[in-house]
């Protein structure tokens, strides 16, 4: 193979907008900054804490299963960290994603979130929760829709490109690993408490969100309790209409304690129930009275023991984890074509049950290997109804009744290994390998369509069986990766490796559709990858950056394509097939530049090219270039406060190669202005933290590309107003 293609760059035009109309908008956000900062100007100012010239060397685990410094780690990665989760205020953890370069979001709506990560989505991407594969259930999966309240999160790392020689199947785009706070207090000799509230409110949906949290501990003990809830109505798009179904209800509970039984060893425990009340499903035609899941419901439970310094391991990580999701969907779908409608209802059940241990050894101080192995357990079951009815008279039609996803088991065994030598004071290899056994099976499913007379009077029933069988996979892959300092704040980054992602339940096993049937297929192959990145990072005390060009190729890609024979009634039906060998390819990075001791720029920039391999169309669900450029000002006024203000715009070229069935879509700009101020102290209270921030300042009506087959009609919302508050007593 010739790499030679594949590592052409292609960099198209820029935005099909007015540079100098795009300049001006991003002028209007800096002026009204330089209104607001005359507002303080009376106050006397110092140069912000030295420590946030160095924050973007982030303390990072998840691309080596290791602490490291971001800038010393050979794979893409980047970390979205507590403080500007809080000066951000997302109101999901898909929303703190936003800007990271080369992550990019496919929605249904403000709440239902698939993550993109170079081009690569759905189950191609890993979502972890503080380690732990809780969400990887089914492809149809949303893994960002709110499970976890983002109040609750310390940061989230993002690794870009294949990860599966550490962490097995679904991470061939990257991995997703949000990473909830600390217990605190435990090592305190006296018992200690904090008690945290915070708050938030969006006019886009009026929408709020509150959060209380509890942190206490002391001789050797500590827990964290989180109580919190979340109502939103539907948003307004930057039209000013209102688009249905858009609305959001939720409540939490999170709890994390820990135990130090004695020197070098504790024990961990973790719980989180989120219960989302009502989630809005917008829907093609605006008028539909309804769309929602009535529930969607998630438990997980954890167990842990940490252990250090213990004779030949430096490290001894072990856990158990269980979590069930059980998500219940009611929809009143009007049809596009004919003079009919669809009641749809359906409850989907799915749970895993997980261990693993993971072991550190330091032979010298040049080297640190780490080994381990996951076990992993996914079970589903689901029911679902379809009645459609005539417009005339509300009269039964048609019904359908099947499981999407029938009860199935997928058990999932990997073994890893990772080495890391450090060779004289310039070079770092690391090398990696897992194996990685899968069995699935599933029931056979049902699938029965009955007809109905103008009086709603049965008059036929056609039934087809879609029969499974027992299927296994199995795949061996390898990662090498080198840092090489060129100097103490320049390195060389570069990485080969191999990606595997076996057939999740969904795509063997699912029966579902109405109009249109998808099935799985049992016999479908993994997708197996190959990746190549290389890259340069800087960190110097006055600018932080890094480029990355990357090489992805993916055997046995899987999709759906059209059969010439009908599952049933004569229905158009897909299947899961693997139809082509593909291949991504292109750049992202990050800059900022600490201009003054106060004024910082940034930006980011990412672009990726996904096509067939062998008939050349490009896939689909590919964004376009994108990225963003932004200004921020940071102060303090004494020893009282620290304030800031950002403005920041946000560009993504027009997508004009688009894939086979989709549609070119038009290139965008928005602005956003952030504003806010921190106090230690105020009275009682300390670690205040008061944030204003406008996104989508100027109203912008805009869609986003990433849309599935969605992209013709759920724009994204319009100007949004929001005011958070946080302090501890």
């Amino acid at each position: 193979m010739t790499l030679s293609t594949p590592w052409r760059i292609m960099i198209p035009p820029l935005i099909d907008t007015d540079i100098a109309f795009i300049a001006l908008r991003l002028l209007i956000p800096l002026m009204v900054a330089g209104g607001l900062l005359l507002l303080v100007s009376v106050l006397p100012v110092r140069a912000a804490d030295d420590s946030d010239v160095h924050r973007l060397d982030e303390i990072v685990v998840t691309a080596t299963r290791s602490a490291a410094r971001s800038f010393d780690v050979a794979a893409p990665v980047a970390v979205v960290d507590e403080k500007r989760l809080a000066e951000t205020a997302p109101a999901s953890a898909a929303d703190a994603l936003d800007e990271v370069p080369g992550v990019s979001l496919v929605r249904g709506g403000s709440w239902e979130a698939h993550p993109v990560i170079r081009g690569l989505g759905g189950s191609r991407v890993l979502v972890l929760y503080d380690g732990d594969r809780e969400v990887n259930l089914w492809s149809g999966r949303a893994p960002l829709t709110p499970f976890i309240d983002v109040g609750s999160i310390a940061r989230i790392e993002v690794v870009k490109g294949p990860a599966s020689a550490l962490y097995g199947t679904d991470a061939l785009g990257g991995v997703i690993n949000i990473i909830t706070k600390e217990v605190d207090f435990a090592d305190s000799d006296t018992w200690r408490f904090e008690n945290t509230v915070n708050g938030r409110y969006a006019s886009v949906d009026e929408g709020w969100f509150g959060r209380y949290e509890l942190a206490a501990g002391g001789k050797g003990f500590g827990f964290r309790l989180g109580l919190s809830g979340r109502d939103a109505n539907n948003y307004e798009d930057g039209n000013g209409d209102e688009v249905n179904n858009s609305h959001f209800e939720n409540r939490n509970l999170d709890f994390k304690a820990l135990h130090n039984i004695a020197d070098n060893h504790r024990l961990t425990a973790a719980v989180r129930v989120n219960e989302i009340d009502d989630m809005g499903v917008p829907q093609k035609d605006p008028t539909a009275p309804f769309s929602h899941f009535d529930h969607f419901d998630t438990g997980s439970y954890k167990l842990g023991y940490e252990g250090r310094e213990l004779g030949l391991f430096d490290e001894i990580q072990a856990r158990l984890f269980y979590v069930d999701q059980d998500r219940a969907f009611a929809g009143y779908l009007p049809s596009p074509s004919q003079p009919v409608y669809t009641l749809k209802t359906n409850d989907i059940e799915t749970s895993a049950a997980g261990a693993s241990l993971q072991l550190t050894v330091t032979p010298g101080a040049a080297q640190q290997l780490i080994g381990g192995f996951e076990l992993v357990r996914e079970d589903s079951d689901s029911d679902e109804t379809q009645v459609i009815h005539r417009n005339k008279d509300d009269s039964i039609a048609k019904r359908l009744t099947f499981q999407p996803v029938p009860d199935a088991e997928r058990v999932h065994f990997g073994i890893f290994a990772q080495d890391e030598i450090t060779i004289g004071n310039r070079l770092t290899l690391i090398a990696g390998g897992r194996y990685d056994y899968f069995t699935a099976d599933a029931d056979d499913v049902t699938f029965t369509d009955e007809r109905f007379d103008g009086k709603s009077k049965l008059t036929s029933t056609t039934a087809s069986i879609n029969r499974f069988s027992d299927e296994s996979d199995s795949a061996a892959t390898f990662n090498l990766g080198l840092v090489y300092a060129l100097t103490e704040h320049l390195h060389l980054t570069g990485t080969v490796g191999s990606g595997f992602r076996a057939p999740d339940i969904f795509e063997r096993y699912s029966t579902r559709g109405g109009g249109v049937i998808y099935i799985g297929d049992p016999n479908l192959d993994p997708e197996y990858s190959y990746n190549f990145d290389a890259g340069i990072k800087a960190s110097y005390a006055r600018f932080r950056g890094g480029i990355d060009g990357f090489y992805n190729r993916v055997d046995d890609y899987i999709d759906t394509v059209r059969q010439a024979e009908s599952f049933i009634s004569g229905v158009p039906t897909y299947k899961y097939t693997n139809v082509q060998d593909a291949e991504l390819y292109g750049f992202d990075g990050a800059a900022e530049v600490l201009l003054t001791a106060n004024l910082t720029l940034f930006g980011t920039v990412a672009y990726v090219v996904g096509e067939d391999r062998d008939s050349g169309d490009r896939l689909s669900n590919i964004p376009p270039l994108n990225g963003t450029l932004g200004a921020r000002w940071e102060a303090a006024a004494g020893d009282r406060l620290t304030y800031w203000f950002e403005a920041a715009g946000e560009f993504f070229d027009r997508q004009d190669h688009p894939a086979p069935g989709e549609s070119e879509t038009a290139g965008y700009a928005t602005a956003n202005l952030r504003t806010g101020l921190r106090m230690p102290a105020l009275g009682p209270l300390h670690d205040v933290m008061l944030a204003l921030n406008v996104e989508n300042l100027f109203d912008k009506y805009y869609r986003s590309h990433l849309r599935l087959g969605q992209s013709d009609f759920i724009p994204e919302p319009g100007c949004n107003v929001i005011t958070s508050l946080r302090f501890s007593f």
